[in-house]
């Protein structure tokens, strides 16, 4: 910080200049030419150094790249392994490279509506995905939020819609078909697939089913866990009660134990 003279056109003057650094540790320097006395030459040289100061005070925005991996880091701790696979996955693709070198207090609703529907082409990405990427630039925006990184988050009320489309099921005929034939050819999977067809269980809950889970005079399965690869055995979101096929009447309880022992590959 000084005050300097030179002179121009034969006349005398004073340079004001400042140097320093701001809140993220970036120097800043500042100067001003062409004031004619030594008081105005202080004058400036006292606000140069309140704006340094202030913008040594500043809040800290950081820049989306610099959220994005301490963000990154937050998931890891609060999702399952297999929803932070999920979610570090569509961000590296979709995400991850726009706006990486930009302030996070500047990204506007209008940049997030251009990352959505222009960035994203039709031909790499369906609706659902687009839907699916802005429910995770959400979340980025609002765990900056949370942790005072931004003021506001700028994807509130931005909503993406999705057409409904038709869902593909198995009529009754087709259903009576399949289990036939699955029979009929004595294959493998025969039990398990009538288990889930008149359970609705999925497969990951199949996979966990116990003997203890199973009610044969109630004829019900308490559903309380899963299974898949990236978790092993969790509990399920919400613990239900779902009925089961009637097994064949006359038959002894040893009789029933031993025919879905066989028959179903569960623990």
């Amino acid at each position: 910080m000084a005050i300097r003279t030179y002179i121009k056109d034969g006349k005398k003057l004073y340079e004001a200049y400042i140097n320093g650094f701001d809140a993220r540790g970036i120097r800043v320097q500042r100067k001003r030419k062409g004031i004619e006395t030594l008081r105005k030459a202080e004058q400036v040289e006292f606000e140069l150094k309140r704006e340094l100061a202030q913008l040594k005070e500043e809040k800290i925005h950081p820049y989306f790249g610099e959220w994005l991996k301490e963000c990154l880091g937050l998931m890891k701790v609060m999702y399952r392994p297999s929803t932070f696979y999920t979610y570090e996955k569509t961000i590296n693709r979709w995400i991850g490279k726009h706006w990486t070198n930009q302030p996070m207090s500047e990204i506007t609703k209008t940049d997030v509506h251009e990352l959505i529907f222009e960035q994203i082409k039709d031909e790499d990405a369906t609706m659902h995905t687009r839907k699916f990427v802005l429910k995770l630039v959400k979340r980025i925006f609002q765990l900056a939020v949370d942790h005072g990184k931004l003021d506001r988050n700028p994807c509130n009320g931005m909503t993406v819609k999705v057409p409904e489309s038709d869902k593909k099921v198995l009529t009754n005929k087709e259903v009576e078909i399949f289990l036939q034939e699955s029979k009929a050819t004595n294959h493998r999977f025969y039990p398990v697939w009538v288990v889930a067809l008149f359970t609705g269980m999925r497969s990951g809950e199949l996979y966990a089913l116990k003997w203890s889970d199973v009610d044969f005079e109630s004829r019900t399965i308490s559903v309380g866990r899963s299974w898949n690869s990236k978790n092993g055995f969790t509990s399920t979101k919400k613990v239900a009660s779902r009925s089961w096929w009637r097994l064949a009447r006359g038959s002894s309880e040893p009789q029933k134990a031993h025919q879905v022992k066989n028959r179903l590959d569960i623990q």
